[in-house]
């Protein structure tokens, strides 16, 4: 006589793959699919979200530096030259037109994301800050910074904008952002486990005895909502804003404690079920 399936024929439920994660991970109700992911396809899920969001702001940069007329940029640039390192110029430049400001000066060793950042709350879309000894760019709220001296031999100046600015420019990005790629994924991976800490209080609130792992999932996936809203506000031309810290911290912690609440687990006060027949499995 076969053993009897008391349990039914139900068959444990097959975690999404990739795209199905994407999918579900905007679906609150639907989040204990999402803790069944495999760590491999979740490292893989979150590599493949940030590389195409990574891929799409490249993209952009570079359409719309390949639509600038680099000779029209030559002639309001004022004579200057880099070389051995540095910066050489007559006078401090300013150009400000059309959300695009531009400043050089030898007057200041180099700048900070912070002074592109005050200069993006103020509007600017593309910011290009040259001193001394670093050329500073923010499009978008992205920032990527170089070092002249890291130029080497290489001498530059405003003819050499004209006919050799973009391909170079376009080159020091795209190793750029391959390094901001790389540190974009680490740093997701980092704010996930923050939001892990809270997620174990908000289980404890809930009285919900949920696995550490699972809590971690349900952040990671808790977070691709607003990555993917804050990607596409950066490509927009027409939005001149980015979404304030606190507000992406507050909601996606909402949401995340919505998900743990809808998620089926074990109350931490219930008393364990009783084996069958009382006598447990001999």
């Amino acid at each position: 006589m076969g053993g009897a399936n008391y349990g039914g024929s139900l068959e444990p439920e097959k975690a999404p793959n990739i795209l199905k994660q994407f999918l579900l991970a905007f679906v609150p109700t639907k989040y204990s699919a999402l803790t069944k992911v495999k760590v491999g396809s979740m490292i893989g899920f979150v590599t493949l979200l940030v590389l195409i969001a990574t891929a799409f702001s490249f993209i952009s940069l570079a359409l719309e530096l390949s639509s600038v007329d680099m000779e029209e940029v030559a002639d309001a640039l004022p004579d200057f030259e880099v070389k051995s390192g540095r910066l050489y110029l007559d006078e401090d430049f300013v150009f400000d037109e059309g959300g695009v400001f531009i400043y050089m000066t030898e007057d200041i060793d180099g700048f900070s994301y912070e002074d592109a950042a005050d200069l993006a709350a103020e509007g600017y879309q593309n910011i290009m800050l040259i001193g001394r000894d670093r050329l500073s760019i923010m499009q978008n709220t992205e920032y990527q910074q170089l070092d002249f001296k890291d130029l080497g031999s290489l001498a530059i100046s405003r003819s050499w904008i004209v006919t050799k600015f973009v391909p170079f420019i376009l080159v020091v990005v795209a190793i750029a952002y391959v390094f901001f790629f790389v540190g974009r994924v680490l740093w997701y991976f980092l704010c996930a486990a923050i939001y892990m800490l809270i997620g174990m209080a908000v289980a404890a609130i809930a009285s919900k005895h949920i696995e550490t792992g699972e809590l971690f999932r349900i952040a990671v996936y808790s977070k691709v909502l607003f990555f993917v809203i804050a990607t596409v506000i950066s490509l927009l031309p027409f939005v001149d804003f980015a979404i304030p810290f606190w507000f992406r911290v507050a909601v996606t912690t909402a949401f995340m404690a919505f998900a743990i609440v809808k998620l089926p687990g074990r109350k931490l006060n219930s008393a364990p079920p009783m084996p069958m027949g009382g006598q447990g499995w001999q």
